[in-house]
């Protein structure tokens, strides 16, 4: 998990993808966190990305860093909202308070990855993967 955690880390933005009916949904998000050995992201109750995980939790988030290799990870998004949860959230990201005014913001929604597949790629090596 250290090693999927490093890569969303170090490439800052990375995309997420939903369903939305019969359509993929990609986004960026740049929050990543590891909590209790799980990875941890957060989405806000009032935009579409929530609406979709609730209806479809399935998710997979694609990432690129410098050396041109990227990272796919699919799984099943798990929202979590116990008060520990969020506040290590601002703990990790003090910038969550400039969109919410504290841990507790009933609108914050912080998910895990269960039953998480991670394939790191490259144009020069064969694909790796490794479940979380």
């Amino acid at each position: 998990m250290n090693e999927v955690l490093n890569f969303l880390t170090e490439t800052k933005t990375f995309y997420l993808a939903t369903v939305d009916g019969d359509k993929p949904k990609v986004r960026p998000f740049g929050f990543v966190m590891e909590f209790e050995d799980k990875l941890y992201f957060a989405t806000n109750e009032s935009k579409p990305s929530f609406q979709q995980l609730m209806v479809n939790p399935s998710i997979e988030i694609s990432a690129t860093n410098a050396n041109n290799e990227w990272l796919r990870l699919s799984g099943e998004a798990v929202f979590d909202t116990r008060p520990e949860v969020k506040a290590k959230l601002f703990e990790v990201a003090p910038h969550l308070r400039g969109m919410y005014d504290k841990p507790d913001s009933p609108i914050l929604a912080p998910f895990y990855v269960k039953n998480g597949e991670a394939t790191f790629c490259s144009l020069t090596a064969a694909p790796r993967t490794i479940n979380l």
